[in-house]
């Protein structure tokens, strides 16, 4: 009995982008509930194009929002979703931390070894800088 309300109250974050991977992570952890960041990132030398950019990724994101929404409903996981800015490994650390999370999810997109060298990889970050259990769910 201990054990079935303890697993009730626990709180995972499930990461999520957009991308196939991280939808295939959120179908993979059915019953669980969580918050679902949501990161995006542009670059832009002058305000106009800028102004353009944060337009089209702000509908974007408004976008991947309602589908993770209908993704959550569809898989009857009780969760709620929240945008994040930021660099994403810490912006999901950061929300974990505030939502007292007591696991990770997050979709892997497999890149290939120069670019996961030069550019990072999320998971990666996630992976050696939580204090919690993270699941890396590769596609």
């Amino acid at each position: 009995m201990d054990g079935e309300r303890c697993i009730q109250n626990r709180v995972v974050v499930i990461a999520m982008d957009g991308s196939t991977e991280a939808e295939s992570a959120l179908q993979s952890s059915h019953g669980g509930s969580g918050w679902n960041p949501f990161t995006t990132f542009w670059a832009a030398n002058d305000t106009k194009t800028m102004a353009e950019k944060f337009e089209k990724e702000s509908q974007n994101a408004t976008k991947v929002t309602s589908h993770i929404e209908k993704l959550l409903q569809k898989f009857e996981i009780n969760g709620k979703v929240i945008r994040v800015q930021g660099d994403p490994g810490h912006a999901i650390l950061t929300t974990t931390e505030e939502c007292k999370a007591t696991c990770i999810v997050i979709g892997s997109r497999g890149v290939g070894a120069f670019r996961r060298t030069v550019m990072g990889s999320v998971s990666d970050y996630i992976l050696h800088h939580s204090n919690i259990p993270v699941l890396v769910y590769r596609h």
